[in-house]
């Protein structure tokens, strides 16, 4: 009898990743990791900002890295959250795409709120639009999958999408993703991203700047791992910047900036999972 393949929504792939590099971490860095998770979550059950104020943006991170890690007690605290905030009175579109995907991978369901295409049709949120497609895309494939005519329309869309000039690597790396997830051509867009590749310092976030940073870098090696490149030649530069980051159970930004926080932990992460995945697939 021939297996049936289960299609996991992208957001809950990263989850595998950072799970993997989780596992590559000594005792001592798993419990300095578990315990920066558990210090970013506010008692009321959102995740907090740098700031320390409850954010549904960080939370969307944090959920990331409690469900990798397996943090129930953190998990359900995010749920009683996140189950009593609307997503209609959520006013930042970020947000609103935060908490649908909390809300989906806590529940399984995939019911999305009527107005959730409306949500991105507006153009009066003051978002950085590459963010906000990329939110999109990770929302619309964990709700509709790989169903047959909206397959086909993202085919369409996607051939004659044309990145803009100077565009930044993650936009860069988000559409090699979906591209690959809908069956079309990668190689050229690969070579284009290996562009903002810095031998002594990862992926950099525009091809001027100096050094890479971990953001860049995280989501550069998940896209690359995930559509067949081999990131083998790429592991000792970003390998050095991922260690030399890694500060109390934390990941910094790779820029210099010396605060911890949720989002560049689960960039961290990915990226050194993206490379375990690189290894267990040889």
């Amino acid at each position: 009898m021939n297996s049936v393949k289960v299609e996991i929504p992208i957001h809950l792939q990263f989850v595998e990743f950072v799970e993997k590099a989780f596992d590559l971490l000594d005792t001592e860095a798993q419990q300095k990791v578990r315990q920066f998770v558990i210090g970013q979550q506010h008692p009321g059950g959102a995740f907090v900002d740098r700031g320390g104020t409850p954010d549904l943006y960080y939370s969307l991170f944090g959920f990331w890295l409690a469900s990798a890690l397996k943090m129930k007690d953190q998990l359900m605290l995010l749920q009683k959250y996140t189950s009593a905030r609307s997503v209609d009175e959520e006013r930042n579109l970020i947000n609103k795409f935060a908490l649908v995907l909390i809300r989906q991978g806590l529940s399984g369901k995939k019911k999305l709120p009527p107005t959730f295409f409306r949500f991105f049709l507006k153009r009066d949120y003051q978002v950085n639009f590459s963010y906000q497609l990329f939110l999109f895309l990770l929302v619309f494939d964990a709700r509709y999958g790989r169903k047959s005519w909206l397959y086909f329309v993202a085919r369409v869309v996607l051939g004659m999408y044309r990145l803009p000039i100077g565009a930044p690597c993650s936009m860069l790396a988000a559409l090699l993703v979906a591209r690959h997830e809908v069956g079309l051509k990668t190689v050229k867009l690969q070579k284009r991203i290996m562009a903002y590749f810095d031998e002594a310092n990862g992926f950099k976030a525009f091809e001027q700047m100096d050094s890479g940073d971990m953001l860049s870098t995280g989501v550069a090696l998940f896209a690359l791992q995930k559509t067949g490149f081999d990131i083998r030649l790429l592991a000792p530069a970003c390998l050095g910047m991922i260690q030399d980051n890694f500060v109390e159970g934390a990941f910094l930004s790779g820029d210099g900036d010396p605060t911890r926080d949720l989002e560049y932990t689960f960039y961290g992460l990915l990226a050194l999972g993206s490379i375990a995945g690189q290894e267990n697939r040889e």
